[in-house]
């Protein structure tokens, strides 16, 4: 079973073993949906690694609704990976105003402190004792409240350098829409190297709107077309904002672009374990040309070492009051 840590109980009760690598899952599927052909590879290399979920049900308290991250945690303790959960409530459950894809993308409710605050704890805990010399963030693509609550909680307590790299991971299905990877680059205020200023492709207003619902549907947050219509205003909005950002003279982090490609003997194992389905599959085949490659390949932003003065840019007031 995956250890849980009780809300409120103090994380040092949870006994875990130093690992390599550790990945911070919003929800208990996103790692194998999104990174399936890493973490293969290096559980090939015999390394450790340790996924920690922060938002959803865990053990006994799964239902049968969540077949696909069921399998999907069966699949990763078969590969050897260590797992805890700390079961923050998921968006939807917590608070009606997520009820919408429009509020679920863009929203940030004041309640959401605490949980901010909670994570920020438990990760500053358990991050020492891991040892990880790699840390795997969610980047937030589509905006998910859950996920942004992720990505600034892993960001507030992981840095690179002095001997770990921290890598920002693109969510699936998300990051196969056109431009949604720039819009999130843009909203961080991303600061890229002069080679890499490209790296995140621009798309039309069109080609966006007629995909951004794809990562919503996918994971049952879309209530019918009804609220796809009333979410594509939200959507112009973002990508009319991800116009203006300028990776050369951005003032937030500093990432680097890295490109995995797997190789052709991995593929059918990467499909099992990511379970994502005919149509997402050809998305990902279509991303991976993208990016120069074949077959499956997957992008990770290494977040450079902090230079004196920046070493919290980007982050979010409600961050620096977490840290508090």
């Amino acid at each position: 079973m995956t250890p849980r840590v009780p809300q409120g109980d103090p994380p040092g009760r949870l006994a875990i073993e130093a690992c390599d690598s550790l990945y911070l899952s919003p929800h208990r599927d996103d790692v194998a949906l999104s990174c399936a052909a890493r973490l293969l590879a290096e559980r090939g290399r015999g390394e450790r690694i340790l996924m920690v979920t922060l938002f959803g049900p865990s053990g006994a308290d799964v239902t049968e609704a969540d077949a696909r991250a069921t399998a999907s945690a069966a699949r990763l303790r078969d590969l050897g990976v260590q797992r805890c959960h700390l079961g923050l409530p998921e968006a939807r459950s917590r608070n009606p105003r997520y009820r919408s894809l429009g509020a679920l993308a863009t929203g940030w409710d004041a309640a959401d402190q605490k949980y901010l605050a909670q994570a920020v704890r438990f990760l500053s805990d358990l991050g020492p004792r891991s040892k990880a010399r790699q840390v795997y963030i969610p980047l937030a693509v589509g905006g998910h409240v859950d996920h942004r609550l992720s990505c600034e909680a892993g960001r507030a307590v992981f840095q690179s350098g002095h001997g770990r790299n921290v890598f920002l991971y693109e969510e699936r299905p998300e990051a196969l829409v056109a431009g949604a990877v720039r819009m999130r680059l843009g909203q961080l205020g991303a600061r890229l190297p002069p080679a890499a200023a490209n790296a995140a492709a621009r798309t039309s207003l069109a080609r966006f709107l007629f995909r951004f619902h794809v990562g919503p549907a996918f994971r049952g947050d879309l209530d019918g077309f009804g609220d796809r219509l009333r979410a594509t205003g939200m959507a112009a909005r973002q990508w009319r904002l991800g116009r203006v950002w300028h990776p050369l003279k951005a003032g937030g982090p500093r990432l680097q672009p890295v490109v995995d490609e797997a190789p052709a003997v991995a593929l059918s194992a990467i499909r099992k374990l990511a379970a994502a389905g005919a149509r997402l599959e050809a998305l990902a085949t279509r991303y991976a040309k993208q990016l120069g490659r074949r077959g499956h390949a997957e992008r990770y932003w290494l977040l450079l070492p902090s230079r004196e003065g920046d070493a919290q840019e980007g982050l979010s007031p409600e961050v620096g009051e977490a840290l508090l």
